[in-house]
Order: C-alpha cells, then sequence, then structure tokens
C-alpha cells in the first residue's frame, strides 16, 4: 500500500498502550509526550491514569471541525486503499479496525475541547520543547513508516528519507530525559521485517543513549514480527 501523504488518524490509547508495550502505572506522575498525536485517544487515557501528556501534531492549529473532518476524509481514503491492499491479512477485521479510528477520534475532540492546553502544534524535527522536559517520548506509525516505498515504508514521496530520520530522531532524544519508543520499528508490508532504517539510527546514538527492539502483541494485519524500538538514557535519575 501507497500512501502520497501523512494521513491525520489515531489510535485508541488502549492500541497505543499495546504496540509501545507501556504500563502507565509505571509513569503516574511522569512527563510524556505523545508525538505526533493525530486524532488520538492516548493524551485522554494517560491523564486519567495520573500521566501528565502532551501531545503534539503540525494539524493541531486547525479548528475542531477542521480537525474532524480531516480525520474522516483519511480514514475513508485509508479504509478505501487497505481494502483491496496485498498488505494485510485477508482475515483482519477492517470494519474494527475503522471503528476504532472512530473511537480515537470522538475521544480525542472530547478530551481537546475541554484540556486545550495538552494539544500543541508542532512538527517534527523541530519541536517548541526545552531539552529533556520530558520523562518518555512517544512516536507512533511516522519514522519508519512513512519511509519511501523502496525503503519498506508507505511514502509515494521522497520527504522522510534516511537523513529526515536522523533529524527528527536526534530531536525525540533531545526533549526526552529518560526513554523513547518508537512503533512500528518494521516494514510495511504483508511479512514485515525489522526496517533497514533501524541499524544505522542505532549506529548514530548520541552517547549515553542505547536502543532495543522489543515484541509486541499489537495486531495491525501483518505476519510475522511488529517490533518496537525502545530507547534509554542510561544516566538518567
Amino acid at each position: 500500500m501507497d500512501l502520497p501523504r501523512v494521513v491525520f488518524f489515531g489510535r485508541t490509547g488502549a492500541d497505543a498502550l499495546a504496540f509501545f508495550n507501556l504500563d502507565l502505572a509505571a509513569w503516574r506522575g511522569q512527563r510524556v509526550l505523545d508525538c505526533p498525536g493525530g486524532p488520538g485517544s492516548f493524551t485522554a487515557l494517560a491523564r486519567a491514569a495520573g500521566v501528565e501528556s502532551v501531545a503534539a501534531d503540525p494539524l493541531y492549529d486547525l479548528s475542531m471541525a477542521e480537525l474532524e473532518q480531516r480525520c474522516r476524509d483519511d480514514v475513508a481514503f485509508t479504509m478505501e486503499r487497505l481494502a483491496r491492499s496485498a498488505s494485510v491479512r485477508p482475515d483482519f477485521d477492517l470494519s474494527r479496525f475503522r471503528q476504532g479510528k472512530m473511537q480515537a477520534l470522538e475521544a480525542f475532540l472530547a478530551d481537546r475541547r475541554d484540556h486545550p492546553e495538552a494539544y500543541r502544534a508542532a512538527a517534527l524535527p523541530s519541536l517548541p520543547f526545552e531539552a529533556a522536559s520530558f520523562d518518555l517520548v512517544l512516536c507512533g506509525h511516522l519514522l519508519f513508516c512513512y519511509a519511501p516505498i523502496a525503503d519498506g515504508g508507505l511514502s509515494e514521496q521522497p520527504d522522510f528519507d534516511l537523513d529526515w530520520h536522523r533529524r527528527a530522531l536526534a530531536e525525540l532524544l533531545r526533549v526526552s530525559r529518560r526513554e523513547v519508543r518508537l512503533y512500528p520499528a518494521h516494514t510495511i508490508e504483508r511479512r514485515p521485517r525489522v526496517h533497514p532504517w533501524v541499524e544505522p539510527l542505532l549506529a548514530s546514538l548520541p552517547p549515553g543513549w542505547q536502543g532495543q527492539l522489543e515484541d509486541t502483541a499489537y495486531d495491525e494485519g501483518f505476519e510475522g514480527e511488529t517490533p518496537m524500538l525502545r530507547l534509554r538514557r542510561g544516566d538518567a535519575g
């Protein structure tokens, strides 16, 4: 499957916990950044669990009505692509997948109305946050996912090349005090493999940072390993 742009739809908070291998109880009282947050419900779920969560996305400067319409349009667009894609298993429940996107959207809209301060308009590879201002930084369905098709991603254009990935990851590490988690860390195809850019990105980590792949149980219609990349700073207090 190929996508001409980054689509604006989100995952439920429960989905995010699954693909980030995340236990919110372990982060209670800590500060977490979800970037890009999209129209997802993670920030609302995290706040309810006692985690201070901020979401960042380049589209957050749009109005509520514009955000909702953009999400609905992008869900419809993506579902049409998925319905005729050979990248997902025939038994994958696309109806349930779509339902999750709509549930996430409704929770996102409600939370953004009630807590607008938790949603910041910002885009990688340059974020408006101070260094080490978050304990945990999450980045879902952007890095690796939107790499060029020839490199195992979804992008029809070379916007998110390896150099962009290096700069984006450096920025995520800059604003994190303890951890960064990235999902997916695999190619986007029916039988995924570890993304070929994982190795060069790990090789260029700044001093003090270490990374490892972790298996996840999250099901997005693929067959085989769908790892998450977990990066930890050794000198974090």
